[in-house]
C-alpha cells in the first residue's frame, strides 16, 4: 500500500465501494480526556472515569471518540446517538441505519490508533509495535504454520527477524479481525504469504471441509518502529489513508 497519508482538515464522506483507513497519531496528545469525553455515551464515560488518569484514560477517551466522529460523519447521524453493539465473537459493530450497513474496524498499540471504515463487505485492521523482550520465536511456535516457523527460524539477522514477525502477526490478526471472529480462531489455522506488500489474497476457512472466505490483506507503511496491515473483501476497493485531525474543535 502507498506510504502516502493525507492530512485533512474536513472530514471527507465515506464512498460506497471504497475503504477509509484513518491514522491517529497519540504523541504528544496529553490532557485531551475532557475535550474529548462528552463525545462518549455513558457506559463509555463510566469505563474512562474507570481508566488510570493520564496516557490510558487520554488513549481511551480519544479512540472512542474519534471513531464516533468518523461513524456520525459516514452515517450523517449524531456520534452520541450511535448504536455500536458486540457481536457473536465480541467484535464491535455498528447497527444497520436506514439499511446502510458501515463495516469498522480499530486497532490500538503505543501511539497509534488506525481506524478502518467501509460500506463494501467487511474490513479488519492491526498494529503492532515491535517488542524486543517478546520470544517471537516461542510465541511464533504456538500461532504460526510450519512454513511460516521454519521462514522465520531462516532469518538470521535479529531486527528483520522481528520485524518479519509482526509482519506475519498483523497480516494475520487483521484477516481474522475481518472474519468477525477475532482471535477466537486460530492465527495457525491459515498461511499468509510475505511475497507482497500489497493485496495478497488469503481463504480463511471454519474447518478442514470449510473453503471459508477470501479476503485480501495488505502492509501498511507508518515510518515507525511497527507493522500494521489491512484486510478487506474486495481488491478492486480503493484505500485511503487519512490522518484525523486532533486539532479541530471537535
Amino acid at each position: 500500500m502507498s506510504s502516502d497519508w493525507k492530512q485533512v482538515d474536513i472530514l471527507p464522506p465515506l464512498e460506497t465501494g471504497e475503504v477509509q483507513l484513518w491514522r491517529i497519531d497519540l504523541a504528544g496528545a496529553t490532557g485531551l480526556h475532557d475535550r474529548f469525553a462528552p463525545l462518549l455515551t455513558p457506559p463509555e464515560q463510566l469505563h474512562a472515569n474507570r481508566c488510570r488518569p493520564g496516557r490510558v484514560q487520554d488513549h481511551f477517551s480519544i479512540g472512542r471518540a474519534c471513531l464516533r466522529i468518523l461513524l456520525g460523519n459516514a452515517s450523517g447521524l449524531d456520534p452520541r446517538s450511535l448504536p455500536i453493539s458486540t457481536g457473536v465473537h465480541g467484535k464491535p459493530e455498528l447497527s444497520p441505519i436506514n439499511g446502510d450497513s458501515i463495516a469498522f474496524n480499530v486497532a490500538h498499540s503505543e501511539d497509534t490508533i488506525l481506524i478502518a471504515l467501509t460500506r463494501t463487505g467487511a474490513v479488519g485492521v492491526d498494529v503492532e509495535y515491535f517488542d524486543r523482550s517478546t520470544d517471537i520465536m516461542e510465541v511464533a511456535q504456538y500461532n504460526f504454520t510450519s512454513g511460516e516457523n521454519q521462514y522465520l527460524a531462516a532469518i538470521a539477522d535479529p531486527h528483520s527477524r522481528i520485524k518479519t514477525f509482526y509482519r506475519y502477526w498483523t497480516r494475520k490478526e487483521a484477516v481474522l479481525k475481518a472474519d468477525g471472529r477475532g482471535l477466537i480462531a486460530s492465527l495457525a489455522s491459515f498461511d499468509i504469504s510475505l511475497e507482497s506488500v500489497h493485496l495478497h489474497p488469503v481463504r480463511i476457512g471454519q474447518s478442514t471441509d470449510d473453503q471459508g472466505k477470501l479476503f485480501f490483506v495488505s502492509d501498511l507503511t507508518l515510518n515507525i518502529e511497527a507493522a500494521a496491515a489491512i484486510s478487506f473483501e474486495s481488491p478492486e476497493l480503493p484505500l485511503r489513508q487519512l490522518i484525523f485531525p486532533l486539532s479541530h474543535p471537535w
